[in-house]
């Protein structure tokens, strides 16, 4: 027994501190780059004003459609990803949580859970018609609910908003029939 907890120590000592482990979690592995984070106090600003909102248990998610505006071409234009890049517009997600969701501990984990969640369902706003900016706003009870729960409250807010982008096209398509 002791020479096993021995070899084990070892192991673990020899263990990269940045090495990935990916056996912690089944979900699937998401990104959440910096150009998809909102920033601008103005811009929170507009969601707020004149977005739409999506209540859940845990959560408000205000989000704002817009129309895709002709965009700056990056200097590699020609490729076929560029192509579609020029098609889709592009989603910014902010996050917010008021002093009075708790202290700077408790906040912070409220930003951490959610961002992990919008990381894992980032792919469901990804190649949209419009541009799209959502600022997510947790309630108190964030803090006690399951990281299952969370995950499937950013998944049916995104559904929501991707479910009001595709009515909208269908309005506009017919408005010009």
């Amino acid at each position: 027994m002791a020479l096993l907890n021995a070899e084990q120590a070892k192991s673990e000592r020899s263990r990269n501190a940045n090495a990935v482990d990916n056996s912690v979690s089944d979900t699937p592995k998401g990104s959440f780059p910096k150009a998809v984070h909102l920033l601008k106090h103005s811009d929170f600003q507009r969601v707020y004003q004149q977005g739409r909102r999506h209540f859940s248990g845990n959560m408000t998610v205000f989000y704002l459609r817009t129309q895709t505006e002709a965009a700056p071409e990056p200097e590699t234009a020609g490729t076929v990803t560029d192509a579609r890049a020029r098609n889709t517009g592009r989603v910014r997600i902010g996050f917010t949580a008021s002093k009075a969701l708790g202290g700077s501990v408790e906040r912070n984990r409220m930003r951490r859970r959610t961002r992990e969640a919008v990381r894992h369902h980032l792919c469901m706003l990804q190649g949209m018609s419009d541009s799209v900016d959502v600022v997510i706003n947790p309630k108190k009870s964030l803090l006690v609910a399951g990281f299952p729960q969370i995950s499937q409250e950013i998944e049916r807010a995104f559904r929501v908003i991707r479910q009001s982008g595709e009515k909208r096209t269908e309005k506009q398509e017919a408005r010009r029939r």
